[in-house]
């Protein structure tokens, strides 16, 4: 094999293997399980971008949560997610809405990060809590989960 045809090969099979292991949003889909400082925990995200989260005795179900306290107690909240799967480190927010007191939707936009796949059965999310808005995962940070899915759903 000569020069050019080694680097013909060689470029070949790094486009077919970054084809083979380039996420799409259906890849997120299903239950993925991890643990936080000794707590198990486990993130559900579902083909309508409802999730569910719970985590350290704390279960929100995305598509029909009761909020527990505060002076929005008793109201109805959904928490969706919104990912970003056009790079390899996936940006992704957390966003909240309920109606107001008028009966008027409220929404915000409560948490950003990053997924990055290690592989279809493992990814790493980082929790932007400082509002810094990083292009990479830092995975000496305490808010990186490495979470595995648990069973995946067909949609």
């Amino acid at each position: 094999m000569n020069n050019t045809m080694k680097k013909s090969f060689l470029i070949f099979l790094l486009l077919f293997f970054g084809l083979c292991f380039s996420q799409t949003e259906k890849d997120l889909y299903g239950k993925w399980v991890g643990t936080d400082a000794g707590s198990p925990g486990s993130f559900t995200f579902f083909s309508d971008g409802f999730v569910k989260v719970e985590l350290d005795g704390l279960n929100i179900d995305g598509s029909n949560h009761i909020i527990p306290d505060g002076p929005n107690k008793g109201k109805i909240a959904q928490v969706k997610y919104a990912a970003d799967f056009s790079k390899k480190i996936v940006k992704f927010s957390l966003i909240a809405s309920y109606n107001d007191f008028n009966n008027k939707l409220e929404e915000s936009k409560f948490l950003n990060g990053l997924i990055k796949f290690v592989n279809e059965n493992e990814f790493l999310i980082f929790f932007d809590f400082e509002n810094k808005n990083p292009t990479d995962i830092d995975i000496t940070s305490p808010n990186v989960l490495t979470l595995y899915k648990e069973k995946a759903y067909s949609f």
